[in-house]
């Protein structure tokens, strides 16, 4: 929902005049040797070499700010936004500040706060697009409470053929989750069923292709899954004639997306299909480490090819694996070897696109040191979402399930496979 701000073609173009924005105290030598760094990490949405920089001294706070953001740090995240707030309340950075929060606020349920956050930004850049695109859903739900968690208890479920066993109102279902959802998802039929309210507000929702499907909006008042509980938990709605859902059973026609899973805190999905939430002592919070990071709503993976670090959306969604324009550009000897198909099909909510792209053998990677293969391996030779254009791929749920366990932690910011 809420898109990316910047890409890489403006590196070069917009580094004198973001020189001009620094924040007040940044010498010239802090200048020269890290702030340009830091612009240019920002723009290109490099979260975690942005990361490794911000430990040095004299960063300015905007940009401590926005590594707490992406490394789901609500609080020093806040506590470092305030200080550009009051500094410099009109500035670029309170610009992008104003919209890394409505980020974080958004993809953690609380989206009365994301309204305030996208309406201080429209006082400050009127026309700005992502903004106005944003604000009817956040506005549908102001009549609304905003997503709480009413009960949290580490729970193990056995995942069915259709995903997660869970309830809304009391009636059961099973959807699969999907961190590739920035909001959870079901069906008109689905919606009926729940005894849920469908709101008016027409919403216009892209998929991974780039098309986009009009949909609405249904509040669940109760969602249980396990030991968790949570109210107020909105729902986009989609026709039942839309793919995927059409092909699946009454009962299975959604998908529990990231506003939910992030209130899991942790979860873990076994080879035998057992489904643990929240086990298990949290592990120590070390950032530094962290192999997982958040580019707006969308969760980013660092994994390894070569030896070499690259981010990839994490889509548990996805059932395959692809690579995006930037894995060609990285590797222009590799791809020579590559054969060239324009009909490369990927699945969407608004159905299947063919796509120009190479298509390699295979190719080996590394998650957090655990050998995956990606067999074949298809690269995109054009840019679909926003995310295409800054990152190497998008990770889907065939390499995951090469794992005999697999554990997203959304505490201390880790992708673990085993």
């Amino acid at each position: 929902m809420l898109a990316s701000m910047a890409n890489t073609a403006l590196l070069l173009t917009t580094t004198c005049w973001l020189l001009a924005l620094l924040p007040k105290g940044a010498t010239a030598q802090d200048t020269q040797n890290h702030t340009i760094d830091f612009q240019s990490l920002y723009l290109a949405h490099r979260w975690f070499e942005l990361r490794d920089l911000a430990t040095k001294d004299g960063v300015p706070s905007f940009f401590q700010g926005a590594v707490a953001c992406a490394f789901n740090d609500l609080r020093l995240c806040e506590q470092k936004f305030k200080s550009v707030f009051e500094s410099s309340p009109r500035s670029y950075e309170a610009i992008e500040a104003h919209r890394l929060l409505a980020s974080v606020y958004f993809r953690q349920g609380k989206y009365r706060e994301a309204l305030v956050q996208i309406d201080a930004l429209l006082q400050l850049r009127p026309t700005d697009a992502d903004a106005l695109d944003d604000r009817p859903f956040l506005s549908a739900l102001q009549s609304f409470p905003d997503q709480t968690v009413v009960r949290s208890a580490s729970t193990t479920l056995e995942l069915t053929d259709n995903g997660l066993p869970f309830s809304i109102n009391g009636v059961p279902a099973a959807y699969w989750f999907d961190t590739g959802a920035n909001v959870s998802v079901l069906t008109e039929s689905e919606a009926k069923r729940f005894g849920m309210r469908l709101l008016l507000a027409p919403i216009k929702t892209g998929d991974v292709t780039g098309s986009h499907v009009e949909t609405r909006i249904a509040v669940a008042d109760k969602l249980v899954i396990g030991g968790i509980q949570l109210r107020s938990v909105p729902f986009l709605v989609f026709a039942d004639d839309q793919p995927p859902f059409n092909q699946l059973p009454l009962g299975s026609r959604g998908l529990i997306g990231i506003p939910v899973l992030l209130a899991f805190q942790r979860f873990v999905w076994h080879a035998d299909k057992k489904f643990e939430i929240g086990t298990g002592p949290l592990p120590k919070t070390d950032l530094l480490h962290a192999n997982l990071c958040f580019d707006g709503h969308h969760p980013v993976a660092q994994i390894q090819y070569e030896r070499q670090n690259l981010a990839f959306t994490l889509d548990t969604g996805a059932t395959n694996t692809d690579l995006y324009p930037p894995f060609a550009a990285e590797f222009p000897e590799l791809m020579r070897t590559a054969t060239k198909n324009d009909s490369y099909k990927m699945e969407g909510a608004a159905g299947p696109k063919n796509m120009n792209a190479a298509v390699l053998p295979s190719l080996r990677f590394s998650i957090g040191g655990f050998p995956v293969v990606l067999r074949p391996a298809g690269v995109l030779l054009t840019n679909t979402v926003e995310s295409s254009k800054l990152f190497h791929g998008n990770l889907g749920i065939d390499l995951l399930q090469q794992a005999h366990k697999t554990t997203v932690d959304f505490q201390s910011m880790m992708l673990t496979l085993e």
